[in-house]
């Protein structure tokens, strides 16, 4: 059976999900410039768990008790793939500008091949996924620059902490790929309620040690990260998952760096000719691994 056709929705829901996450490394850069990292993190968990709860709620799902080892999923999905990545790239860009952050997590699929390769079955390296590897680590390496690499850079922490999300992503990718089969919606849901919780220590924490009140626009674009990038984009891609399928909508790790980039560009960041360049090359190695990852008609599965 062939794979559903995308149409004009499943494109619209595409370019919708490079924009809202695209995007979201600029708001984030304007919400740490007064709200600490971990009161970011918290404050879009937060919004978005209660939106997502209310979304599984309505399609009429109902979550496990305290006691089903599905919390225990939910919340290390939870970790990995938001209370983590989030604070990190939070941290990360007090001192990165949003676009390089962005195209720092665009070699995140690149990460989950190579630990694919250690820990899920039959998932192995091909010589095109090696090379769309390589290709895109050096991207990161130009990226980062001679500096950086020399351990001399001031903002080497920094995108090492960006990186750090992005590991943290393809980690939680592998352990998606082994938790039990759940309802998407009750399982994103989940996962934001057990990251908020795991964030809230920090969270907390954080904001109890700030001297002066957050600025309506930091406040502001915290709410607008647990609304849009977070509990919209949540919605918007199980639907266009479920309804056309996981392949289709891996393209957006395509589009979410050219995004961040255009908008850094757009908000007056200073982007070098060495930016553009590493971002073409890592969006090379996302096409060979791409390329190399395609399975062979005879074992195509719809």
């Amino acid at each position: 059976m062939s794979a559903p056709q995308a149409g004009a929705r499943g494109w619209l829901g595409l370019a919708a999900l490079a924009v809202m996450w695209g995007s979201a490394f600029a708001v984030t850069k304007s919400a740490v410039e007064t709200v600490p990292p971990g009161g970011v993190a918290f404050g879009r968990l937060v919004l978005g768990a209660l939106i997502l709860a209310v979304y599984a709620l309505a399609r009429g799902r109902r979550f496990p008790p305290l006691a089903d080892p599905r919390w225990r999923w939910f919340a290390a999905l939870g970790l990995f793939g938001n209370a983590l990545p989030f604070y990190l790239i939070a941290a990360g860009q007090q001192h990165v500008a949003s676009a390089v952050a962005g195209i720092l997590l665009g070699a995140m699929p690149l990460a989950t091949i190579a630990m694919a390769h250690f820990v899920i079955p039959g998932d192995r390296l091909t010589f095109g996924k090696s090379l769309g590897f390589l290709t895109g680590f050096a991207g990161v390496v130009i990226l980062m620059g001679p500096a950086a690499l020399a351990g001399l850079g001031a903002d080497l922490v920094a995108q090492l902490m960006i990186l750090g999300g992005g590991v943290s992503y393809a980690i939680n990718a592998i352990l998606a790929q082994r938790a039990p089969t759940m309802p998407p919606s009750l399982s994103a849901a989940g996962m934001l309620v057990g990251a908020a919780v795991l964030a809230a220590p920090m969270g907390i924490w954080e904001l109890s040690r700030i001297e002066a009140a957050p600025d309506a626009r930091a406040l502001a674009a915290v709410a607008w990260l647990g609304i849009v990038p977070t509990a919209i984009a949540a919605i918007i891609y199980m639907e266009v998952a479920r309804s056309i399928g996981a392949s289709f909508i891996a393209q957006v790790n395509y589009l979410v760096p050219l995004v961040a980039a255009f908008v850094g560009v757009v908000l007056g960041e200073a982007l070098t000719l060495t930016t553009f360049l590493a971002l073409a090359v890592i969006l090379l190695g996302l096409a060979i691994a791409r390329r190399g990852s395609r399975p062979r008609p005879a074992a195509r599965r719809d």
